[in-house]
């Protein structure tokens, strides 16, 4: 049997962690559990209609072979579960651009119905090429595909920097044709910098999404054109980099993805994997001005190894906020 560089290179890995008691978690078990967020998001002036209105969130995917049937069934009756009145996803469908997995995807995508709906944003994964934070800590296309342990041992070694510069060649992109094709067989409904207002009984929720922060298709001003102030408005983000810049635009609760955690969630580690232009930014809840935040920690990973950042759905509940602040 013949086997390539990368996948001898994967097999020993496996074996190394398979014989480390240090290893077996963080590769065999940890990336198989999942933690359940459930999270009251208290809105002024929320409209009665509004209330105990349930939103369901699960960002980064990263599907591919590798992903355990089990797993994906775990993730899908666990928010079916809940009954949530919205579901959403905040990016990161497939592993480096390419779909490597695409009718199991489209069946899994095919699971989910809510009432009001369910959408979605294109992470950096997710676009004609793949982007990432080049070694000059430029946001750049990366055309040869990393291998994950080599990755690994360079993040160790060198701290990543990021200058929030974008290269000229990300002016083209666009999101992944076949991943936008697919989409369009599933419930899930695309916002790229675009808006839409889901009317639920006498009143109404601005659902916004907006495009890659790192792609440089983040556009708030197109997304946030047509937003009826009357109502409030929940924001889908995939980089929560992004974060700063929707400061001064509405909306109530923004919802983000990508940092997976921290993925490796050890003192000094961590900060060799998040490679963030905000590294304050790694996951959980925050506010930036007037509005409520989280960042999940997703559900996947190009490769399934996570240590104390394991893979979180979250529930938001919305609620009135009760006073003047």
């Amino acid at each position: 049997m013949h086997f390539s560089r990368a996948k001898t290179i994967k097999l020993l890995w496996d074996l190394g962690c398979a014989i480390s008691l240090v290893g077996i978690w963080p590769r065999f078990i940890e990336p198989n559990l999942l933690s359940t967020t459930r999270l009251p998001v208290a809105i002024r002036d929320l409209p009665p209609a509004l209330e105990g209105f349930k939103i369901a969130q699960f960002s980064d995917l990263h599907l591919h072979p590798a992903v355990p049937d089990a797993f994906l069934d775990k993730l899908s009756h666990r928010i079916l579960s809940w009954q949530p009145d919205l579901i959403v996803f905040t990016g990161d469908y497939l592993c480096y651009s390419r779909i490597s997995d695409g009718q199991r995807l489209k069946a899994f995508l095919n699971r989910f119905h809510a009432p009001f709906g369910c959408y979605g944003v294109f992470g950096n994964h997710d676009y004609q090429s793949y982007v990432a934070v080049n070694p000059e800590g430029d946001y750049d296309i990366v055309e040869q595909i990393p291998q994950e342990l080599s990755k690994i041992v360079r993040r160790l070694l060198r701290r990543q920097p990021v200058k929030g510069i974008m290269s000229p060649r990300l002016k083209q992109l666009v999101p992944q044709r076949d991943l936008v094709k697919l989409l369009r067989e599933t419930p899930f409904i695309s916002l790229e910098n675009e808006g839409t207002l889901v009317k639920v009984g006498d009143s109404a929720l601005n659902v916004c999404g907006v495009g890659e922060y790192m792609a440089n298709r983040f556009q708030p001003g197109v997304a946030f054109e047509h937003y009826d102030h009357r109502f409030p408005g929940l924001v889908l983000a995939h980089n929560p980099d992004c974060l700063p810049h929707l400061a001064a635009y509405p909306g109530d609760l923004i919802l983000c993805g990508h940092v997976h955690g921290g993925q490796i969630n050890l003192p000094w580690v961590r900060s060799r994997f998040v490679v963030l232009e905000n590294p304050q930014y790694t996951g959980g809840e925050y506010r930036v001005g007037d509005k409520s935040v989280y960042v999940n920690r997703g559900v996947g990973g190009t490769m399934r190894f996570r240590l104390f950042a394991s893979p979180e759905v979250t529930l938001m509940t919305l609620k009135k906020r009760l006073g003047k602040n």
